[in-house]
C-alpha cells in the first residue's frame, strides 16, 4: 500500500510539474509570436543550402557588375501588417567582401506593408583581386524594433564572390573523371563558360543527374567548337576530350 501511495504522489508532482512548465513554454510561444519573426526562406529541396558561391567566370569580360536579386529572400513568421517594418540584416566583420569595391545593398532593409516576405538585392562588382582571391559575405539577422529571429537555423546565409577558376576537390579521378575525363584549366574553363554555372561536380554543389545531363551537353558543345576551329587543346598541349 505504501508504494502505491509512494507512486501516487511522484505521479501526481510530475504532472504539476509538466503542467507549470508546458504553461511556461506557452506564456514564452505567446510572448514571442506578439512579435513576428523573420528568417531566410529557402526553396523546396533547398532547405539545407546556406551558401552560394558566385563567380564572374561564367559571365564576358564584357561583365563587370550582377545582382543578386533572388539570393537574399526574407520571409516573415507570423501576420502581416499594414505598414512598413524594419529588418535587421547584419553584414559579420568576419566578411572578407568590401562594401563599396566588392559589393552594395540597400539600408535599411524595410519590409513593405501587407508583405510576408522581401527580396532584398546584393550588387556584386568584377574587381581585379577576385581572379586571385574569394572575397566572402557573412549574412545574419538579427532582433529589430519591429522583428525577433525566427528559426534558428535559417538565420544566416553565406555568399562567395570570385572571378577565379578553383579545381573541385572531388576531381581527381573517381566519378568525375568517369563523367568528364581528366581535368584540365582549358577544359574546366570550356565546361562552365558552356553550362553557365560552376557547380559541375558533385563537390560543388552539382547532382549525379546533373552530371549526367552536362556530359552529354559538353559532347555536343565540342563537337560543334572542333567543326569550327579543330581539336580544342588544352594547357598541357593535351588534346580535350569527353568521355562517351
Amino acid at each position: 500500500m505504501n508504494k502505491i501511495i509512494f507512486f501516487i504522489v511522484m505521479f501526481t508532482c510530475m504532472a504539476g510539474s509538466i503542467i507549470l512548465t508546458s504553461c511556461s513554454d506557452s506564456e514564452e510561444l505567446m510572448f514571442n509570436l506578439e512579435k513576428p519573426g523573420v528568417y531566410f526562406h529557402k526553396l523546396a529541396g533547398q532547405e539545407n543550402i546556406d551558401s552560394l558561391a558566385y563567380s564572374f567566370v561564367v559571365s564576358p569580360a564584357s561583365v563587370v557588375k550582377d545582382t543578386l536579386d533572388e539570393e537574399l529572400r526574407i520571409r516573415v513568421m507570423g501576420q502581416a501588417a499594414a505598414f512598413d517594418r524594419e529588418v535587421n540584416l547584419v553584414v559579420e566583420d568576419s566578411s572578407t567582401a568590401i562594401q563599396g569595391v566588392h559589393y552594395d545593398m540597400p539600408t535599411p532593409i524595410i519590409l513593405p506593408a501587407n508583405a510576408f516576405e522581401v527580396y532584398v538585392p546584393l550588387y556584386v562588382y568584377r574587381t581585379e583581386d577576385l581572379k586571385e582571391e574569394i572575397k566572402s559575405l557573412y549574412f545574419s539577422l538579427k532582433e529589430s524594433e519591429d522583428f525577433i529571429v525566427g528559426y534558428q537555423g535559417n538565420s544566416q546565409h553565406i555568399i562567395t564572390i570570385t572571378d577565379k577558376l578553383t579545381r573541385p576537390s572531388d576531381w581527381y579521378g573517381g566519378l568525375t573523371d568517369l563523367f568528364y575525363g581528366a581535368y584540365s584549366i582549358r577544359k574546366h574553363e570550356f565546361m562552365v563558360q558552356t553550362l553557365g554555372t560552376i557547380s559541375i561536380t558533385m563537390g560543388t554543389g552539382g547532382a549525379i543527374s546533373q552530371m549526367m545531363s552536362f556530359q552529354q551537353q559538353m559532347l555536343v558543345a565540342l563537337t560543334k567548337y572542333e567543326a569550327e576551329n579543330g581539336p580544342m587543346i588544352d594547357e598541357n598541349g593535351n588534346q580535350v576530350l569527353f568521355p562517351n
